[in-house]
C-alpha cells in the first residue's frame, strides 16, 4: 500500500491557542499565514472562524477561558473593535488568575504606541470610551487590560524584517513555551494527582498506544492511498478534542475473520458502470488486509470536535475530490438529537479561503454499519499552487455516546 509522508499533518488538541485579532487585512495578510503556520507546527490554534455560525459571540469568550495561551495581535485599529476590547477584558481575567499564558503581538504598530495610547490607536479607544460614558466599569477594564497585557513579554514585528521570517520566529518560540508548559504540566499533574492518573499529552510522543488516551500521535504522519488515487486519513491523525482523557474516548483495533482487520480503502469505482453499488451509499465498502487498524470510540462527552488537515500536493489538479468522516453508532448510543456541523475550509496558496458549512444528523445512523459522512466537496489547486484543507465535524451542547470514529477519506467524485 502506497503511503504519502507529505500530505497530511496530525492536528493536536493539546494546549489551546486563542489568537485574538482585529480587522480584515490584518486576516487576509497575517492570519492567513500565521494559522496555518501554527497548524504545521501541531499547534492547537482557534480563530474566530473556528465558531460554528449562529453561535453568540459570547462562545468566543468560553473559548479564551477554554485555552492555556492566548496571542493577542495589536494593530493599529485594534481598539476600534469593542468585541477586541472584550476579548482583550477577558483574556486579562484569565491571566490574573494564573490560567493563561499571553503573548503580545505588536503587528505594524509600535509597543509604545499600544502602552500610552498614542495616534489612531489611542483615537479609536477614546471613541469607545464616549461612546459608553454611562459604562464606566466596562471600560474601565478595557482600559486596564490595554494597561496589562502590553507589559507581558511580546514581539514586536520590526519594519525591516518580512511578515514571513516574523511567523517563523513567532512559530518557534510558540512552541517552545508550549512544550515548557507540557513538561511543567506532566510534572505539577505526577507530583499532585493521586493514584497514577492519566496525564493529559501536552505535545506529540513518539509511540502511539492503540490502547491509550493520548491523541496527538505521529511524528512521522502518514496517510494511506488507496490504489486508484484516494487517501485514507486515520483516526490516529486527527485531532479530537478531549482524547487524552480515557473517560471520554479509548482505543482499538478492529479485526475481522482470520485475525484479519477490515480495512477501510473507499474503494474508487465507478459504481454505476461496475454494478457494485452499495445498497446504501453512505456505507463504505471494505477489503481486507493483513495489517490492523485503529479505531477511536466514544465513551461520554459534551464536546464533540475532529479536526484534520491535508496538502493537496499528491492529489489530481482540476478533479473535484469529496472529504468524508467515516464513523458508526452504537445501537445504545445516546445525545444524537441535534445534528452535527461539518465544515470544510481550503486555504490556497496565496493565503486566500473557501469554506463550505452543512449539518447532518447522526441520529439517523444509531445501530447502522459503517457510513460516509460528506464534509464537503472541492477542486484540486495547480501543483505549483497546493492548497491546506482543513476538515471538522462538532456539537457542543448535548452529553453524547456511543460514536466509532475510523477516520477521513479523501477521493474523487466520478
Amino acid at each position: 500500500m502506497a503511503t504519502s509522508s507529505l500530505a497530511v499533518k496530525p492536528t493536536p488538541t493539546g494546549p489551546q491557542v486563542f489568537i485574538c485579532f482585529r480587522g480584515a487585512g490584518v486576516r487576509k495578510h497575517f492570519i492567513s499565514f500565521l494559522d496555518p503556520a501554527l497548524r504545521k507546527a501541531n499547534i492547537n490554534v482557534f480563530i474566530d472562524e473556528d465558531e460554528y455560525l449562529g453561535s453568540d459571540l459570547v462562545n468566543l469568550l468560553k473559548r479564551i477561558e477554554e485555552s492555556e495561551i492566548a496571542l493577542v495581535i495589536f494593530s493599529e485599529d485594534f481598539t476600534s473593535s469593542y468585541w477586541c476590547l472584550e476579548e482583550l477584558a477577558k483574556i486579562k481575567e484569565c491571566k490574573d488568575q494564573g490560567r493563561l499564558k499571553v503573548i503580545p503581538i505588536f503587528y505594524k504598530v509600535k509597543p509604545s504606541v499600544v502602552k500610552y495610547l498614542k495616534g489612531k490607536f489611542g483615537d479609536h479607544f477614546r471613541d469607545q470610551i464616549r461612546n459608553l460614558r454611562h459604562q464606566p466599569e466596562r471600560t474601565q477594564k478595557w482600559e486596564d487590560a490595554l494597561l496589562s497585557i502590553p507589559e507581558s513579554i511580546g514581539m514586536p514585528l520590526a519594519a525591516q524584517r518580512t511578515d514571513k521570517d516574523f511567523i517563523t520566529s513567532m512559530v518557534i518560540k510558540i512552541q517552545r513555551l508550549v512544550e515548557h508548559m507540557a513538561v511543567k504540566g506532566n510534572q505539577e499533574t505526577e507530583a499532585n494527582l493521586p493514584g497514577g492518573s492519566i496525564v493529559p499529552a501536552m505535545k506529540p510522543k513518539r509511540e502511539a498506544n492503540s490502547q491509550g488516551g493520548s491523541m496527538v500521535l505521529a511524528m512521522k504522519p502518514e496517510t494511506e492511498a488507496s490504489h486508484q488515487g484516494g487517501f485514507v486519513v486515520s483516526a490516529r491523525q486527527l485531532g479530537i478534542a478531549f482524547s487524552d482523557k480515557s473517560r471520554c474516548w479509548s482505543w482499538s483495533s478492529i479485526t475481522g475473520r482470520n485475525g484479519l482487520s477490515y480495512i477501510l480503502l473507499s474503494l474508487l469505482f465507478t459504481r454505476e458502470k461496475s454494478g457494485l453499488r452499495p445498497a446504501n451509499k453512505q456505507v463504505s465498502p471494505y477489503i481486507f488486509s493483513s495489517e490492523a487498524i485503529d479505531i477511536v470510540t466514544m465513551k461520554k462527552v459534551y464536546w464533540l470536535k475532529i479536526v484534520g488537515t491535508f496538502k493537496t500536493g499528491d492529489l489530481t489538479p482540476g478533479t473535484k475530490y469529496e472529504v468524508v468522516f467515516v464513523v458508526k453508532l452504537k445501537d445504545n448510543a445516546i445525545g444524537w438529537e441535534k445534528p452535527v456541523t461539518l465544515k470544510l475550509k481550503v486555504i490556497h496558496h496565496n493565503g486566500d479561503n473557501d469554506r463550505v458549512e452543512r449539518i447532518e444528523n447522526l441520529n439517523d445512523y444509531i445501530g447502522r454499519k459503517w457510513v460516509d459522512i460528506l464534509a464537503g466537496v472541492f477542486v484540486v489547486p495547480p501543483k505549483n499552487t497546493p492548497a491546506i484543507i482543513t476538515f471538522t465535524m462538532y456539537e457542543t451542547e448535548y452529553k453524547k455516546k456511543g460514536l466509532f470514529v475510523k477516520g477521513v477519506t479523501i477521493r474523487p467524485t466520478n
